[in-house]
């Protein structure tokens, strides 16, 4: 203020008059201009040319002050041959022009009805996304079997272990504020914890940016992957499982944590925006009783029984199913899943102690020999006896039918004293 008092011998008016003249980039926006100023055409499949009429004074007062500049322009594979180009905006980097071309693609309306082939797409844990292609024929839907899969269990994990770290720091973040709260600002210990939490705060919030762009990128990857399965079997429709309608009763913690935290709507948000650009319809199936009937039997209304794993048909479980119809185990999904007619055998009895609790004994042999090998076999599939290896001595008559090997020859040396009696004799 006192600069400013100085300089115009006035106080200011108001705030803004004490701030510094806001800094422009040099660009020209021309969405807001009509055909008098901005006309933009195609010259060719790769090629435009665009014409501005811009001011040749700092304030034009009168037509021939304005001139027409003509600025061609190459096109990006990406802009397609048919889309409309609108009006663009210039801008001056390191002494040339350039322009920020927005297009148009026309898109055509998806029919509702008339499909032959089409995609499924169910949702999953590690995988985020499992789907078969079905062809409707006769009246009946079938499928080639074959599963499309998509796998983001590496990123899936990482999400999860973020997710831990964001609710850790969240917690530390809680537990210094309740700290914060019984202090008072004299307290020397109040402005180390106030440094503290704006540490977390700061840490927190990476934490959260570094979630969300991870969901972004892996939404629109499992979108795209999606569309392409689609386009490349030919299918003009994906059913989708709908949202809404999902719920994981009866499943543990930490599977109703990993389903509550997938980016499901905004895959699906970015299916439709895709597959709108080809022409595809998308339809959302109610997620309840997708995996009630039977895909292989009748007219596909006999119950299916599910269990935990094949060989646990007897419990409740929703990873596995059993058809009476077909006496098979059925893993359900998109394509019907996998039938396996033959019996499974029951689980073996497991050891009653963990691979890493397992005891272990170990056998040391005394005096730095060797033990014994067990008998040497008395015979093979023909009666008569094996005869003996050329680099083995062979056991002892009358003995006990065991072979010695002699001592290495350091051994000996070193443990002459700790022979044992049969050695000696």
């Amino acid at each position: 203020m006192r600069a400013h008092l100085a300089e115009y011998g006035a106080l200011p008016a108001d705030l803004t008059d004490l701030e510094q003249p806001p800094t422009v980039a040099a660009q020209i926006v021309l969405a807001a201009a009509d055909k008098q100023l901005v006309v933009g055409e195609r010259t060719g499949e790769r090629n435009a040319r665009l014409r501005v009429r811009l001011p040749l004074t700092d304030a034009p007062t009168s037509g021939r002050e304005w001139a027409w500049h003509v600025l061609p322009l190459t096109l990006p594979p990406t802009v397609p041959a048919d889309a409309k180009l609108c009006t663009p905006t210039l801008r001056v980097t390191k002494g040339r022009v350039r322009v920020d071309l927005p297009f148009q693609t026309p898109i055509a309306i998806a029919p509702a009805t008339g499909h032959v082939l089409a995609c499924g797409f169910d949702w999953g844990l590690n995988t985020l996304l499992t789907g078969a292609t079905g062809r409707l024929s006769g009246g009946r839907v079938t499928s080639d079997g074959r599963p499309l899969t998509y796998d983001a269990t590496g990123v899936s994990a990482k999400l999860h272990r973020l997710r831990h770290l964001r609710e850790h720091l969240a917690a530390k973040r809680e537990r210094l504020q309740r700290l914060l709260a019984g202090l008072t600002p004299a307290d020397l210990r109040h402005a180390t914890l106030s440094r503290a939490c704006e540490v977390l705060e700061v840490e927190h919030e990476r934490v959260c940016t570094r979630i969300r762009n991870l969901n972004h990128a892996l939404a629109w990857s499992a979108a795209r992957w999606a569309v392409d399965q689609a386009l490349t079997a030919g299918a003009t429709v994906i059913y989708l499982e709908d949202l809404a309608t999902l719920e994981a009763r009866g499943r543990r913690g930490r599977a109703n944590a990993r389903l509550s935290g997938q980016v499901r709507g905004q895959v699906a948000e970015a299916i439709r925006h895709l597959a709108a650009k080809h022409t595809v319809t998308v339809v959302t199936v109610p997620a309840r009783g997708i995996s009630k009937y039977c895909p292989r039997c009748g007219e596909g209304t006999s119950p299916l029984k599910h269990s935990p794993a094949p060989d646990r048909l007897a419990e409740q479980g929703w990873t596995w199913a059993s058809c009476p119809s077909l006496r098979a185990v059925v893993r359900p999904g998109p394509g019907g899943g996998r039938a396996d007619p033959r019996p499974r055998p029951a689980r073996p009895a497991r050891h009653p102690h963990p691979p890493h609790h397992r005891r272990t004994h170990h056998r040391h042999g005394g005096g730095g020999q060797r033990r014994p090998r067990p008998p040497a076999p008395k015979g093979h599939a023909g009666g008569a006896a094996r005869p003996p290896h050329p680099d083995r001595p062979a056991p002892p008559t009358g003995g006990t039918g065991q072979i010695q090997e002699p001592p290495h020859p350091e051994t000996a040396r070193t443990h002459r004293h700790q022979r044992s009696n049969d050695q000696r004799s």
